[in-house]
C-alpha cells in the first residue's frame, strides 16, 4: 500500500471500508533480482494562510510487465491526489529504487487508471498502468500477466515496512499460501479466538463481511493470512503492509523468471486490541503491524484485460503468459 488511504478506510475515510490499502513486505527476506520497483509520487497542497505550496510525499510499489517501452503495473489508488505536471498534464512521480539502475532514468509518458472515486466503489478496479520513455535491454528482468489460475503459493514482493524491519527501505519478498478472498473470516481469524473474546471477534468479522459492499466479484481477489500451519495467528509471519501497494504476487515460470498473477491493493488490519488474545502479547508493534488479510487484485479478469487494452492503444507494452505456451 501506499501512505494509508482507507478500511478504516483503503485506510483513512474513517470506518467506510475497515481496509488499509497495502507498504514494504514486513518480515520478508531481501531479494534483488524480482521486477519490482518503487514509485514516489508528490503531492502538493495550497496553504492559504502562508500563502505557500507545500510538498509531500508518498510511495508504492510496482512491476515491470513490458520492455517497449517500459511499463509498469501499480495499484490505481496509488495515484489519489497525486501533483500533476503543468506541462504534459502527467502525474508527477519518479523511480527511487529498482533492481537495475536503467528503470530509475525513465521519465513517465502515459498513465492509464480509473478515478479514485471508482475504485472507491468498487476494489476490483484498483489498477493502473504506467508508461515510460524508455526501452529496455533483454537483460532486465520484467513478469508478464500470467493468464492462468493462481499457484497454491505465490512470491509477494513490495518495498513496505513494518516496525521491526530495518532502513533503509529494500524490496523484500515471502512466499505465501493463496486462498480464495471468497473464503470465510475463520480462515483468517479462526474462530478458536471467538471463545476468548466474542464482542472482539464479532467486531472484526462485521469489518471483514462489509467489504462485500465494496468489491462486486470477489472471485476477482486473491487473498493471503498470517496464519501458522497449527491454525495461530503469529504476527511474525510477513505480510504486505503500507507501501507494499502496487507490489506484485509472483509465480515462477522458470529458474530466475516470474509471472505476475495479482497486484498488492488493500489489508484488513486490526485497529484495537484485546489483552484476552495471546498474539497481541506476542509483539509491541503499533496496530498497523496487525494485518490479518491481504488481498490482491487478480490480472487475468475481464476487467483488467479491458484496462490493458486501453492501455496498449496508449502505447503501453503488456506481455502476457500462459503456463501451455512452454
Amino acid at each position: 500500500m501506499g501512505k494509508p488511504y482507507g478500511v478504516t478506510g483503503l485506510c483513512c475515510l474513517g470506518l467506510l471500508w475497515l481496509a488499509f490499502p497495502a507498504m514494504a513486505l514486513m518480515s520478508g527476506s531481501a531479494i534483488n533480482t524480482a521486477p519490482v520497483v518503487q514509485l514516489v509520487f508528490e503531492h502538493r497542497t495550497w496553504h492559504e494562510y502562508r500563502q505557500e505550496w507545500r510538498v509531500s510525499h508518498s510511495d508504492c510499489s510496482a512491476v515491470v510487465v513490458g520492455r517497449t517501452p517500459m511499463t509498469l503495473l501499480t495499484a490505481a489508488h496509488c495515484l489519489r491526489d497525486v501533483s500533476l505536471d503543468e506541462q504534459a498534464g502527467l502525474p508527477m512521480l519518479s523511480i527511487s529504487h529498482a533492481a537495475s539502475s536503467v528503470l530509475q532514468t525513465a521519465r513517465l509518458k502515459q498513465a492509464i487508471f480509473p478515478e479514485f472515486d471508482k475504485v472507491r466503489g468498487n476494489l476490483i478496479d484498483d489498477l493502473a498502468v504506467l508508461v515510460f520513455d524508455k526501452d529496455l535491454p533483454d537483460q532486465v528482468a520484467i513478469a508478464p500477466v500470467l493468464l492462468d489460475e493462481p499457484a497454491s503459493v505465490l512470491l509477494i514482493c513490495g518495498y513496505g515496512y513494518g516496525a521491526a524491519d530495518a532502513l533503509p527501505v529494500s524490496l523484500r519478498c515471502a512466499n505465501k499460501a493463496v486462498h480464495q478472498a471468497t473464503e470465510g473470516f475463520a480462515a483468517f481469524l479462526p474462530s478458536v479466538y471467538a471463545s476468548l473474546d466474542p464482542v472482539f471477534y464479532a467486531r472484526y468479522q462485521v469489518q471483514f463481511e462489509s467489504k462485500a459492499s465494496v468489491v462486486s466479484a470477489l472471485d476477482t481477489l486473491v487473498a493471503v493470512n498470517r496464519l501458522t500451519e497449527q491454525g495461530d495467528y503469529d504476527p511474525a509471519l510477513p505480510m504486505p503492509t503500507l507501501g507494499d501497494s502496487g507490489g506484485p504476487w509472483l509465480e515462477v515460470l522458470t529458474e530466475g523468471s516470474y509471472g505476475v498473477v495479482g497486484i498488492t491493493s488493500f489489508v484488513e488490519s486490526f485497529y484495537g486490541s484485546s489483552p484476552q488474545l495471546p498474539f497481541f502479547r506476542k509483539s509491541s508493534a503499533p496496530m498497523a503491524d496487525f494485518v490479518y488479510a491481504a488481498y490482491g487484485i487478480r490480472l487475468d479478469s475481464m476487467r483488467a484485460r479491458k484496462l490493458f487494452n486501453a492501455a496498449r492503444i496508449k502505447g503501453a507494452d503488456i506481455r502476457v503468459y500462459r503456463r501451455n505456451w512452454q
